[in-house]
């Protein structure tokens, strides 16, 4: 974590070259967000790749209000990339965790109901297994990076459609001081994963009102933009305990898999945790964030670990 914070800070530095950073002035109101966020655990740099191996997410957003209630409209086109922890395949038993492909198009609402409360709802359809196309673009960032190729993809779970729904509800419990804590619930249904959240946030620093922050990417509006100050930095830590129903990134999909796909068992309860630095002014948000989640499966031969990397830019 010491070693993200450290990266992060030198990001910062850089863009407070551009003049840009802790700016003067009143905000603009700006009405769209392009957002675009990788998770690797290679970011964490050390040296490992594997289980959850890497993520894209190419976001475009847009805000909107009915009823007195701003709502962000938002699209994503992610690729979901999972490995066993052993690069090298001698064998069926040096999988410890399925490999599988994921790549999905998803469509989310967030409506801010009041200044404490928000609702997020959910759909998304993709592909798993071979057609999407997780193993070519491994194997490409791998040779470009020069990190050693995985040799057991002959054995990812089968090719799958992927229909998901679900919703998150969010509420703010105690602000006080530069302090907040805000309670976290989420239910997913659908044939990738259908497993329920519930943990808590705690956020320190300088922040908005949650329907104005970066904190859920809020930074836009469909009318002039109520702040409170010209920037955003501030930290977070978000534990969650998730019940897992099915993931088929595991398990496969729920139509089955065929030929020598090598699936994984479920663990009933997982614990995850986020901490994460975000500083927002102008147009551009960026945000780091180190995961740390327990075996999704028990054949996994350790936890994960990985980082995540997001920056977002405003247009009118």
């Amino acid at each position: 974590m010491s070693k993200l914070i450290y990266l992060y800070t030198l990001l910062l530095w850089s863009l407070s070259l551009t003049g840009k950073v802790f700016s003067q002035g009143n905000p603009k109101n700006y009405r769209k967000e392009i957002s675009f966020r990788t998770d690797n655990d290679a970011y964490l740099l050390t040296l490992k790749d594997a289980y959850y191996t890497n993520g894209f997410f190419l976001d475009y957003a847009w805000a909107s209000a009915a009823n007195k209630v701003k709502k962000i409209q938002r699209v994503q086109l992610g690729q979901m990339i999972y490995t066993p922890l052993k690069r090298a395949t001698f064998s069926t038993n040096d999988i410890d965790r399925a490999y599988c492909g994921y790549l999905f198009l998803k469509y989310q609402q967030t409506s801010f109901l009041n200044y404490k409360t928000i609702f997020r709802p959910f759909v998304s359809i993709g592909i798993l297994g071979p057609a999407s196309g997780g193993e070519g673009l491994q194997n490409n960032y791998h040779k470009l990076f020069r990190y050693a190729r995985f040799t057991g993809w002959k054995y990812q779970v089968s090719n799958s459609i992927a229909l998901d729904m679900g919703m998150a509800f969010n509420r703010t419990i105690k602000e006080r001081n530069g302090i907040k804590l805000i309670g976290t619930a989420e239910l997913n249904l659908g044939t990738t994963f259908t497993n329920a959240k519930l943990g808590a946030m705690l956020v320190a620093g300088a922040f908005e009102q949650n329907d104005a922050s970066a904190l859920w990417n809020a930074r836009i509006g469909s009318k002039t933009l109520t702040t409170q100050r010209n920037y955003e930095f501030f930290g977070y830590w978000h534990p969650q305990l998730i019940a897992q129903g099915y993931n088929a990134t595991l398990q496969g999909g729920i139509w089955g898999n065929k030929g020598i796909a090598i699936t994984s068992s479920l663990s009933p309860c997982v614990f995850q945790q986020n901490i994460g630095l975000c500083y927002a002014s102008g147009r551009l948000s960026t945000r780091l964030e180190y995961v740390y989640q327990t075996k999704e499966t028990p054949s996994q031969i350790r936890a994960q670990r990985y980082g995540s990397v997001q920056i977002s830019y405003r247009i009118l």
